[in-house]
């Protein structure tokens, strides 16, 4: 087990008026699986980063809570014809990981999409926004993956699924080249 993840504490905030203020915004708010939305750009590939269990400090997850916790990490990067474009992170408590999220554990390299669209008893929560920057991990990794983007912060999303009242958070980090990218609009509903 590693030591505890500590991250700075990021402003995510709700849509509030943020529409159409950024050319990353149509990829930010788009509903369903990202990884059927990146298949309309070409072949999307999976790379995993870090999958491991680790503590987590309680302010560095939206699942924390009033005390660092064990959660089962998995930090991937998306790839579009093999171009970097999303750093993602999933966060479950390690209970649950041997629970109602064990199929994170088995997906190597599958998108987490293929066992969250599929199960009608998966809800997600409403997205929360964040520029990040170099004190967040997601904002790290980009970087390394991508080390031509010399941007001081990065868009990103989070959301929450919820299995069985089991909680799973999901972070997504957007590579700038993506934002002049549009896939097909009116394709809310795929997975």
């Amino acid at each position: 087990m590693l030591k505890v993840c500590r991250e700075r504490i990021n402003v995510w905030r709700v849509e509030r008026g943020w529409s159409g203020r950024s050319a990353a915004w149509d990829w930010l708010r788009r509903p369903g699986s990202l990884t059927a939305h990146l298949r309309q750009l070409g072949e999307v590939n999976v790379e995993v980063l870090y999958e491991h269990c680790t503590v987590v400090d309680a302010r560095a997850s939206v699942l924390g809570g009033k005390r660092p916790s064990v959660m089962w990490a998995r930090d991937v990067v998306l790839r579009v014809d093999g171009r970097p474009a999303v750093v993602a992170r999933s966060l479950v408590d390690a209970k649950d990981s041997a629970g109602a999220w064990q199929a994170i554990k088995g997906l190597q390299a599958r998108p987490l999409a293929t066992i969250l669209y599929n199960d009608p008893s998966v809800h997600r929560s409403s997205f929360e926004y964040c520029q990040l920057g170099m004190g967040h991990r997601l904002y790290r990794l980009a970087r390394r993956i991508a080390p031509a983007y010399q941007v001081q912060r990065l868009w990103a999303r989070r959301s929450v699924f919820t299995r069985d009242g089991a909680r799973l958070a999901v972070a997504e980090c957007f590579l700038p080249w993506l934002y002049k990218c549009q896939p097909c609009a009116g394709q809310e509903g795929i997975h």
